[in-house]
C-alpha cells in the first residue's frame, strides 16, 4: 500500500508586529545543554488536518497541534474538537472570511479569552535564527509555534515524503504558513503540518522561517511543569500587553 500524503492550504498572514525580545531576554538561567536530538511528535497517535485542506486554517490547526503535544507532555490527551469547532473559531477571529491569521492575534486570543477551552498563562518569542534557542525551546516546552514563508516547491518536497530542504536556484516565498516544531536533529526540525510529521532542514528554517513562538498553557502552571520556574512570567506578561 503506499503512504500518500496531500499537502493543503496556506494562511499565515505577514506579521503586524515582532517583538524585538526573545527567549533568552526571559531565562532566569542560561540556556540548558540540549540532547543532540529529540522527537516528541510520537506521542501523539494522530494528528487531524483540521480542515486545512479546505481552509486557510493553518493557524489554528497548528493551536491544535500543539496542544495535542503539549498535554501529551504533562501525560494528558487533547482531543481535536471536531471541524465545526475548528471552522467557527477560525471565522470567529476572521471575521467570517477565509482569509487567514496572524500568529500573534491567535496567541493573543488564545491568552485573554482562550482556544478550545484552553488558555494560555503567556507565550515567548523565539528567534527562529538562532538554532541553540531554537533546540532549547522545543526541548524545554514539548513544541513550538512556528511560521514559515514557504516556496513553490514546500507542497511537492511534501508530497514526495522529502524534508523541506533548500535548492537550486532558491525558491521564492509564495506564502505564509503556520507550522509546529515536535523535535529536531542534526538534520533539521521535525515539523508538524496537514496532519502529518515532516522535516525541515536547519538551513530550511534559516531562510524561510519567520516567526517562532513558545507557548505556555494553563495547564503547564497547574501541573508546576518543570520549565516554568525558570522562566520570568511576570516581566514576561508585562510585554505581552503591548500585543
Amino acid at each position: 500500500m503506499v503512504d500518500t500524503r496531500e499537502a493543503g492550504l496556506r494562511g499565515k498572514l505577514p506579521a503586524k508586529q515582532l517583538l524585538t525580545t526573545s527567549l533568552r531576554d526571559y531565562m532566569k538561567v542560561s540556556l540548558p545543554s540540549t540532547p543532540t536530538s529529540v522527537d516528541y511528535g510520537p506521542r501523539v497517535a494522530s494528528y487531524p488536518m483540521a480542515l486545512n485542506d479546505q481552509l486557510g486554517i493553518c493557524t489554528i490547526a497548528g493551536a491544535i497541534h500543539l496542544l495535542q503535544l503539549q498535554y501529551a507532555e504533562i501525560g494528558e490527551v487533547f482531543e481535536y474538537p471536531g471541524d465545526d469547532a475548528t471552522r467557527t473559531e477560525y471565522f470567529s477571529e476572521t471575521g467570517g472570511q477565509d482569509s487567514g491569521c496572524v500568529e500573534t492575534s491567535v496567541l493573543s486570543k488564545w491568552t485573554n479569552t482562550g482556544l478550545f477551552g484552553t488558555k494560555l498563562s503567556a507565550w515567548i518569542p523565539v528567534n527562529p535564527k538562532d538554532e541553540q534557542e531554537m533546540r532549547a525551546a522545543i526541548y524545554l516546552f514539548g513544541g513550538v509555534y512556528l511560521g514559515a514563508e514557504l516556496p513553490a516547491n514546500a507542497e511537492q518536497q511534501f508530497e514526495d515524503h522529502k524534508p523541506w530542504h533548500l535548492t537550486i536556484p532558491r525558491g521564492r516565498p509564495v506564502g505564509g504558513h503556520c507550522v509546529v516544531g515536535s523535535g529536531y536533529n542534526r538534520e533539521g526540525v521535525n515539523v508538524i503540518t496537514w496532519g502529518q510529521e515532516t522535516v525541515a532542514t536547519w538551513d530550511w528554517m534559516d531562510r524561510y522561517c519567520s516567526e517562532a513562538y513558545i507557548v505556555i498553557p494553563q495547564a503547564f502552571v497547574e501541573a508546576d511543569h518543570g520549565p516554568i520556574y525558570k522562566i520570568d512570567i511576570e516581566t514576561l506578561q508585562e510585554d505581552l500587553k503591548l500585543f
